[in-house]
């Protein structure tokens, strides 16, 4: 699988079109990482970006064929409302054993963490619809 991302742009609220990821994490973009700016922008350099957030694919689809990314928000048993991301968690089981699990997971509080499945269904993601998770962890 090759990875596949997607940069939030936190001060346009949009996301960005045109950039490169370098291998010490940093993003870069032309003078405009927009398309409509695309002819005005070759042969500019490239500039570091400070004001991208960088989400990766978990290289799964939905239920309805949408690509499932970190900062998606998923329908959880159809009903419940969870970010989807990239990380790890600590789950302390009977007798003082530690399971650790990493990697694209819906993490739960006190629960084991779920893994993202191709039968979750995105309904928007943090950025554009942030009101998506209001009220979920009442």
């Amino acid at each position: 699988m090759t990875p596949r991302y997607r940069a939030w742009d936190k001060e346009q609220h949009r996301w960005g079109e045109i950039f490169f990821i370098c291998s010490e994490g940093g993003l870069y973009t032309p003078e405009s990482p927009f398309k409509e700016d695309r002819e005005k922008t070759w042969g500019y350099p490239i500039a570091r970006q400070e004001r991208f957030v960088i989400m990766q694919s978990t290289g799964l689809k939905d239920k309805n064929g949408v690509e499932i990314f970190e900062g998606d928000v998923v329908l959880w048993n159809g009903w419940k409302k969870i970010e989807v991301s990239f990380g790890s968690q600590t789950v302390e089981e009977n007798f003082g054993d530690i399971r650790i699990f990493q990697g694209f997971n819906l993490y739960l509080d006190g629960v084991y963490p779920e893994p993202v499945m191709s039968t979750f269904e995105v309904i928007g993601n943090i950025y554009e619809n942030p009101e998506l998770l209001e009220g979920e962890n009442d």
